[in-house]
């Protein structure tokens, strides 16, 4: 299995680059450093990869700061420099260094012109290259995400061609075999590389306890003050049940037996490393609709016991994917929301192009008859595309001009 070739075509592509430094981040065992040294040793240059969190390395950067060199076999050249970086070095968990964007910028201005600098890291990586703007214009984000079917089927063969652009008109293919075998292991197992190669539910469960307590401890405290980890821990036991509803932070504060202002920083840190994503509802067209309460979902959708809404948190997930895609591509500006009005009329999702409605996607376990609400918003906000989205296999039926009752495995096969 090739992990994430999709990220690995735009992170290491050097001519989509230029010569900027990639910053690739996630959540935590998401697979990072298995990408990386995968590429690395595509390239014959797996020596060139450096982790931080090892005492080898750290005493190296002491002793010598430009240490990597050392196997780089040709010295900075002088006069003419290439138009393209020829060789690739990955740094790991680099953030942790007191003055690593100071260092980056310096390596970026004297060496980016053979070298191409990869930077890894997690919620600390995300987080602290938005504090200052020293490396500006120097480097591309690449969020990475767990496992999709695209990057199980793919392997050697995938081509970013081969992707559905939403410039373009959309072509419905049947999904082979081994794609949709990918989808069901996938809803059933998570996308964290571990638990899905282990392929047991039994792995998955220890591993998912493990992970939680890695977040809420480890995580945490690396990033912020909280120090009421017991109560943090506890809001992530209520929030499953709250997965596809919009989050009332007063409730969960009563719950708690907090403050508001608490909550809100709690569900801040719990975003910050990777265990929730916020889904902001929209509101720009329409009157009587829902400005305030965010939807809350899961990076590890395995965690929700009850089918529908792990469904739920699944697409969630692969929509917010597709868009963090779309955008790194370059293909427009893509938002995620979701649409509700006061009177209970609501859409799951609303994918936005250009700041304007492009996609509603409602998600069905396994009700086939087509959403009211679908019609009624695609009506009011001329969206060109609505999707009911189910999983019940082999099922495609437009109901009406650009509406589609669609099972998951064509619908997942669209993005990436």
């Amino acid at each position: 299995m090739n992990i994430s070739p999709i990220i690995a075509h735009w992170a290491f592509n050097n001519e989509f680059l230029d010569r900027r430094m990639s910053f690739i981040c996630g959540p935590r065992q998401v697979g990072k450093t298995t990408l990386t040294l995968i590429c690395l040793k595509k390239t014959g240059q797996e020596k060139n990869y450096y982790n931080w969190d090892t005492i080898t390395v750290r005493r190296a950067f002491i002793e010598n700061h430009y240490f990597f060199l050392a196997n780089i076999p040709e010295p900075p050249p002088s006069v003419e420099k290439p138009k393209m970086p020829r060789y690739i070095v990955a740094f790991d968990e680099f953030h942790k260094n007191p003055k690593w964007k100071e260092t980056l910028k310096g390596y970026y201005d004297e060496l980016g012109s053979f070298i191409r600098f990869i930077v890894c890291g997690s919620a600390r990586l995300d987080m602290f290259r938005k504090s200052g703007e020293s490396l500006l214009g120097r480097y591309f984000l690449f969020k990475m995400f767990p496992l999709g079917p695209k990057d199980i089927t793919g392997g050697e063969q995938f081509e970013i061609s081969t992707l559905w652009n939403p410039s373009s008109k959309i072509q419905f293919i049947e999904p082979k075999n081994d794609f949709k075998a990918a989808v069901e292991m996938l809803f059933h197992l998570t996308g964290f590389p571990e638990p899905f190669i282990k392929g047991e539910k039994d792995f998955y469960n220890r591993w998912r306890d493990e992970h939680i307590s890695l977040l809420t401890t480890e995580e945490i405290r690396d990033l912020s003050r909280i120090s009421n980890i017991v109560r943090l821990q506890n809001l992530c036991f209520l929030l499953p049940e709250r997965v596809g509803s919009p989050i009332s932070i007063n409730n969960l504060a009563q719950a708690l037996s907090c403050s508001y202002a608490t909550v809100g920083v709690w569900l801040d840190a719990l975003e910050q490393v990777y265990m929730i994503f916020r889904v902001p509802p929209y509101s720009t067209k329409l009157v009587r609709t829902i400005q305030k309460e965010k939807k809350v979902y899961f990076w590890d959708w395995g965690i929700l016991e009850d089918e529908g809404k792990r469904f739920e948190n699944f697409l969630a997930l692969q929509l917010f994917r597709a868009v963090s895609a779309w955008n790194e591509y370059g293909w427009g500006s893509f938002g995620l929301y979701f649409i509700r009005t006061r009177d209970g009329k609501e859409v799951d999702f609303l994918i936005t192009k250009d700041r304007k409605p492009f996609m509603l996607v409602e998600a069905k376990l396994s009700e086939t008859n087509p959403e009211k609400a679908l019609f009624y918003f695609k009506e009011r906000l001329e969206t060109p595309l609505a999707f009911q989205v189910i999983w019940n296999k082999d099922t495609l039926r437009q109901v009406s001009p650009g509406v589609f009752i669609i099972d998951i495995f064509r619908f997942l096969s669209l993005l990436v």
